[in-house]
């Protein structure tokens, strides 16, 4: 009689397996997690930068100063404008940062209005009070944006340690 391949495993390999995928999944949790902080640090400072490039068209288009306040406290990004009939900066939209995402080192030039808050300001001809922001994530990564002054251009770039 001849005896037929076998049809499963046994419970010693399925033991091995499990313990292979389990070292597996220790390993690459941590570099995983790592990434993850990393991607949202850089996703938010994409945002910020391109909330601060919207805020320049906006001015320059409109012909009306536009302000970006940067909120350390709270996490948030505030925009304001500045209607020619009103004295006081017009709030429109609220931005929050996502949890493990901190607003850090904020430096902006001199400014035209007061403000509680580090506020970046764009001018119908299309300039800015400049300055630098720096957003740090959870692990330690942090990236920059930096405003122009004469341009109001907007850059991002990953921070020195």
């Amino acid at each position: 009689m001849r005896r037929r391949g076998r049809q499963g495993f046994t419970l010693l390999e399925l033991i091995i397996v499990l313990i292979i995928v389990s070292l597996l999944a220790l390993i690459l949790t941590p570099t995983l997690t790592r990434t993850l902080s990393h991607m949202e640090a850089k996703g938010s400072a994409k945002r910020i930068a391109a909330i601060l490039r919207y805020c320049r068209s906006d001015a320059v288009n409109k012909r009306r100063t536009n302000l970006v306040g940067l909120d350390t406290a709270s996490n948030l990004v505030s925009v304001y404008a500045i209607i020619e009939e009103e004295t006081e900066p017009k709030a429109q939209k609220f931005y929050p940062l996502p949890q493990g995402v901190k607003l850090d080192k904020i430096e902006v030039g001199k400014t035209l209005f007061d403000s509680s808050v580090p506020t970046f300001e764009f001018y119908p001809n299309g300039g800015s009070n400049g300055g630098k922001a720096v957003i740090q994530g959870e692990r330690g990564m942090a990236y920059s944006v930096r405003v122009d002054i004469l341009t109001g251009g907007v850059k991002v770039m990953e921070e020195e340690k």
